[in-house]
């Protein structure tokens, strides 16, 4: 099968950080060229993982013959057009979600990968992090009965968030962005999707939005919604951008007919909450690209492409994704 190359738009936190070191690690796979338009961070990349080209203008790193898929790790504004550009171009997409500030240019750029018949995955890396893909087994495997319940908690500390997007960034700007919960809200959303193999049929939330004048205009969310599952499954989704960093926190728990939990923290542990013995502890932690499952998500799109086949992670599932976390990140808490 042919050797795959990769081109990254984006050599900020997510694109140097997760998918460049990652497309390194992938069988079949070469990091054919990156594009930013700061020439500092487009070296760095360049230096330390050899790409082949380096392009100040994402127009430009599409039309690369040796590029056949495309990473779009850019800011969310510049989602949609990145990815109009790539797809445009015949290039094969992974977009980092959500796909776009809107479910009007989500539903452009599907349009358009339909269209040129080129492959559109969002990246829901949930689906591929260690402990997540723990739980997912344990699930189907029956280890805990029918689930009953979800419960997630998602803590971010308001430090990180102003430390990643200062108080400048397009990450504040709601009408531009979406804003940071609903930006961030769509991994979890589309992990009990996946988790139950069922569709969230109900929605009740209520979300606070604060201005944190010590990190210069950056604001805080605090957010509570209830699911309804099309399975039966009732959900609770806790998330707050709010907090001190010692309370930093992700965690996830599916409640069982056998009245046992299975508990998944951050990316590397799992437990399973019975009788006897009363808790059994995996440690699944991977390094590196592996920790959130970026790694793994990328191999998985290379596979499929050098295979002819389609993912089964698709463009819907990041519009349901977007859907949900939009409604989230809109409720009145009056």
């Amino acid at each position: 099968m042919k050797n795959i190359g990769v081109g990254v738009v984006g050599c900020g936190f997510v694109g140097r950080g997760a998918h460049i070191p990652a497309i390194g690690s992938i069988e079949g796979a070469h990091l054919a060229a990156v594009a930013d338009p700061d020439a500092n961070r487009r070296s760095k990349a360049m230096t330390k993982h050899r790409a082949k080209a380096g392009y100040e203008d994402y127009n430009d790193l599409v039309k690369d013959p040796d590029v056949d898929i495309v990473v779009v790790a850019v800011p969310t504004p510049l989602h949609a057009k990145a990815a109009l550009a790539a797809i445009e171009s015949g290039k094969h997409v992974l977009c980092e979600m959500p796909l776009a500030v809107s479910l009007d240019e989500a539903g452009e750029m599907i349009g358009a990968a339909h269209r040129q018949g080129v492959l559109l995955m969002p990246g829901l890396t949930f689906r591929f992090t260690p402990n997540f893909v723990k739980a997912k087994a344990m699930l189907d495997a029956g280890e805990i009965g029918s689930p009953l319940a979800v419960l997630y908690r998602e803590f971010i500390p308001a430090s990180d968030l102003a430390e990643q997007w200062p108080a400048a960034s397009w990450m504040w700007n709601v009408e531009e962005s979406g804003g940071p919960l609903y930006t961030l809200a769509v991994w979890s959303i589309d992990l009990v999707r996946w988790l139950f193999g069922a569709e969230i049929v109900g929605v009740n939330a209520a979300v606070k939005y604060t201005v944190l004048e010590k990190f210069g205009g950056t604001f805080g969310y605090d957010a509570s919604a209830s699911l309804q599952m099309s399975n039966g499954v009732v959900g609770s989704m806790q998330y707050s951008g709010s907090v001190t960093q010692p309370a930093s926190s992700s965690a996830l728990e599916v409640v069982g007919d056998s009245t046992h939990v299975i508990k998944a923290e951050g990316h590397d542990k799992v437990t399973l909450l019975g009788e006897n013995p009363t808790q059994t502890i995996w440690d699944v932690k991977q390094p590196g690209a592996g920790m959130w499952g970026h790694l793994q998500q990328d191999d998985y799109f290379v596979r499929c492409v050098r295979a002819g086949e389609t993912p089964t992670i698709t463009p819907e599932d990041g519009l349901k994704a977007m859907e949900i976390a939009s409604l989230i990140a809109h409720a009145s808490a009056d």
